[in-house]
């Protein structure tokens, strides 16, 4: 007879155990609802309820989301990152209205939603209609119809924004998987799901965390589109309507980064005799996109055209804007000066330097940039790879496109608190180029470099060197 093969157990996994942890803090959190309902306002007790159904949410969309991973860290790392955004949210919240005492954005936003809130509930949805809705407009209606649902709660609010952070940061790195299929997908997955600036600024009641999202939506509906796929413009559509309610100029930036890699996206062998008709349609559906998003800008910034006076007029209201308080600093604006570009970036992507950190937050924020300078000096040989597959991968175009838009863009700011939390919608596009695989060859000929193939040499070339 065939004996019945006997199924050992399985040790636990990292995720199981995660959920073990979950279901214990629920249980903590039900006795601590006991003791809050006595002492407790409704903020916090509402807010403790959001982020509870908020991390059982996590747990089981992160472990449907790993059953399709291969790697078994990023697997475990999409249920780390959902709760490690929630935990982020409260340190978020510690520091706004413990460090800095209320003095944020998120504290407005509060304010209006309430208000709105019960507008709506009374079925008036018109109520903001006499000001302007493109920006702080958007983040105060959302604030609204959240507070619907879930009633005042500030708390709350920070852990709902967290998470939409969240789902912004893994559309990124479906994006990479899909437009660099052979890039180290652990290593990006780590580290746009897990650095700091990233987990912190894109996890309270703002903008941030809109702009994580949005931008996520447009970098997957890229790939999608970049990869011949073109129900990928629908996507990138729509990531590109939410940025034009909240920080058009950020859209602009990511539509003509898309545009250029997609003319440079090269047709495959097997195409079509129409695949450049339908590349122009594409082109041409694009440009009307940025046609929107441009007309929102200039709308935002007050310029009636866009050439060289009006955008350095426009720099120079920034430089006034944010020259102030403790943190603010001389500014490195390029000034379409291309040979100071490398200290624009540098100020960008990696200040403040230790020496200029004046506090708790910006030795931390410069603690990351050096770390991440390092990175970058460490990983040189993907910094090659970037450059030898520039002709061949249009995702990496849109990336170092976008990022010297950006760097131009933010290069006058003159605050490095207001620096460091704007640099959160550049982070996930500039740790591609860490992500790619490294060089292993040696550079001799200039065209290599790039990715392009050698004037092959004569077969007698060939045989006396096999013969040596």
């Amino acid at each position: 007879m065939a004996t019945a093969a006997v199924r050992l157990p399985r040790r636990p996994t990292i995720v199981q155990a995660l959920a073990t942890a979950l279901v214990a803090a629920v249980g903590l959190a039900a006795w601590a609802f006991a003791w809050a309902m006595e002492h407790a306002t409704y903020d916090t007790v509402a807010g403790v309820y959001v982020g509870i159904v908020l991390g059982i949410a996590s747990v089981v969309c992160g472990r449907a989301l790993a059953r399709r991973e291969t790697d078994r860290v990023v697997a475990a790392l999409l249920v780390i990152a959902p709760l490690a955004k929630l935990v982020t949210a409260i340190a978020r919240f510690g520091v706004t209205f413990v460090l800095y005492d209320g003095s944020a954005d998120a504290g407005i936003y509060h304010h209006h939603g309430i208000r709105l809130a019960q507008l709506y509930e009374q079925g008036i949805f018109n109520a903001d209609l006499e000001q302007p809705f493109v920006g702080s407009g958007a983040i105060r209606a959302l604030a609204g119809l959240l507070y619907t649902v879930t009633g005042p709660t500030l708390l709350g609010a920070f852990f709902v924004f967290s998470w939409i952070g969240f789902w912004g940061l893994y559309l990124f790195y479906r994006a990479f998987v899909m437009a660099v299929p052979d890039g180290d997908r652990r290593r990006y997955a780590i580290l746009v799901l897990l650095l700091p600036s990233l987990l912190f600024w894109p996890s309270s009641l703002g903008k941030e965390a809109v702009m994580t999202f949005s931008l996520g939506v447009v970098a997957y509906g890229s790939a999608r589109l970049l990869t011949h796929r073109p129900r990928g413009l629908l996507v990138v559509v729509t990531g590109l309507a939410i940025m034009v309610a909240v920080r058009p100029h950020v859209g602009a930036m990511a539509a003509v980064a898309l545009i250029g890699a997609y003319a440079s996206r090269r047709s495959p062998k097997s195409a079509s005799l129409t695949a450049p008709l339908a590349k122009l349609v594409g082109l041409t559906l694009l440009g009307v996109a940025l046609l929107v998003v441009v007309t929102q800008t200039r709308d935002l910034l007050g310029i009636d055209r866009f050439n060289r006076d009006a955008l350095e007029a426009a720099r120079s209201e920034v430089v006034e804007r944010t020259d102030e308080a403790g943190s603010a600093f001389k500014p490195s604006a390029t000034d379409f000066r291309p040979l100071k570009f490398h200290v624009a970036i540098t100020s960008v992507l990696f200040r403040p330097f230790p020496w200029e950190s004046d506090n708790a937050q910006a030795a931390v924020a410069s603690l990351e940039g050096v770390s991440l300078m390092a990175l970058f000096v460490l990983g040189w040989r993907r910094l090659v790879t970037a450059v030898r597959t520039v002709l061949r991968s249009p995702y990496v175009v849109m990336c170092l496109t976008y990022t010297v838009l950006f760097t131009y863009g933010f290069s006058s700011f003159a605050n490095f608190g207001i620096l460091t939390r704007q640099r959160v919608q550049v982070l996930p596009f500039v740790l591609v180029l860490l992500a790619l695989p490294p060089y292993r060859g040696r550079v001799r000929d200039p065209r290599a470099l790039l990715g392009v193939d050698a004037p092959a040499r004569s077969t007698a070339s060939h045989l006396d060197r096999q013969a040596r």
